[in-house]
């Protein structure tokens, strides 16, 4: 009996710490902010909070809305299974800052997104993702 014990017992203690490690790799990925790449991310995180059905977010014609300024503009395009393709406008004080889209076929105005960030997913998030059917 003591023998067992003997070879049983580190066992327990390494399953116990991989369990652990692992533990805690999931709450980081959980528990960490949502981040988006993309503008098109950014809306349809919007438009999934209010709960209003999409197929696809595009963004058409990006262009800097005067010469001598700095802030940039976009038409959106809203593809829905019910009321065919929707347009919106996108607008940003900066490239890729402070930006808010309107839609009025949704009777959302000026609604402010989130932040973009230039970090990179990876691959085993991705995979997670992908598995699960969900966006981290």
């Amino acid at each position: 009996m003591r023998n067992l014990t003997k070879h049983v017992l580190p066992i327990l203690v390494i399953a116990a710490c991989i369990l652990s490690c692992v533990a805690l790799a999931l709450a980081a990925v959980f528990l960490r902010p949502r981040s988006f790449a993309t503008f098109s991310d950014a809306i349809e995180y919007v438009l999934d909070q209010r709960g209003i059905a999409y197929e696809s977010v595009l963004i058409e014609r990006t262009w800097p809305d005067t010469v001598n300024d700095i802030t940039y503009g976009a038409n959106l395009l809203i593809v829905t299974p019910n009321k065919g393709t929707v347009i919106g406008r996108l607008d940003c004080r900066g490239w890729k800052k402070d930006c808010f889209f309107t839609v009025r076929a949704f009777e959302i105005y000026r609604e402010p997104l989130p932040e973009l960030t230039e970090q990179r997913r990876l691959p085993w998030i991705a995979w997670i993702e992908q598995a699960l059917g969900v966006k981290f």
